[in-house]
């Protein structure tokens, strides 16, 4: 399938992840009422590209273990 928007895009790889396990996900936007659809979908497929290229550190909180 060719891909021409990041909302496509974005809809292909959680095709992808679903099949590899996902059950559920959700994205929380402070501003709905002033972000467009596209630039969501475009900074969700940013924050997965640089989690995939390894480009991001785990937060530990160590509160699941007290």
């Amino acid at each position: 399938m060719t891909v021409s928007t990041e909302c496509e895009a974005l809809v292909e790889r959680y095709k992808q992840k679903q099949a590899q396990g996902l059950i559920d996900v959700k994205f929380f936007v402070r501003n709905a009422e002033e972000a467009l659809k596209e630039e969501i979908c475009e900074e969700v497929n940013r924050l997965d590209d640089a989690i995939e290229e390894g480009n991001c550190v785990p937060l530990v909180f160590n509160d699941r273990h007290a």
